[in-house]
């Protein structure tokens, strides 16, 4: 143990080239310069995020809207409905009445499904998309990175 102690007591006072000191110098200006770029990459990365959540919550309320409307106009449908097959003077009028609401309704409900689709598989590819480009353009592979 003293030869230890006596080992560090006498390097402590041993000068240290220059060459290692300017090599310990550059590795820590260029380990400062990778985790500046690192960390605003990750900035980047964490806004590109950011926003497409903002946007993914936007569609979502949209799309929430929209139910909410279907659902009114479906209710005002079929009230109307009633209201037509009260009138009929005939069972033969009623199933008529009948068979055009049911008609109606699935038109109506498959052009719905349509457009949930549609403006679900946009949502989908708008996310997809800004996490490629902000990888592609931000991320660990990127070669100015």
């Amino acid at each position: 143990m003293t030869d230890t102690k006596n080992a560090f007591a006498a390097a402590q006072y041993e000068p240290i080239p220059a060459a290692a000191r300017d090599f310990v110098k550059k590795a820590a200006v260029t380990a400062k310069e990778r985790a500046t770029t690192f960390h605003a990459g990750a900035e980047k990365a964490t806004t590109a995020v950011e926003q497409t959540l903002v946007t993914a919550v936007g569609e979502v309320a949209k799309l929430t809207r929209q139910a909410q409307q279907a659902a009114y106009e479906d209710a005002q449908a079929f009230f109307s409905g009633v209201d037509q097959l009260a009138s009929a003077k005939s069972v033969g009028e009623a199933v008529q009445i009948y068979v055009d609401y049911m008609r109606n309704s699935s038109d109506v409900a498959m052009a719905r499904v349509r457009t949930a689709r549609d403006l679900f598989g946009k949502l989908v590819a708008s996310g997809a998309n800004t996490g490629q480009k902000t990888i592609a353009n931000d991320g660990p592979f990127n070669k100015a990175a």
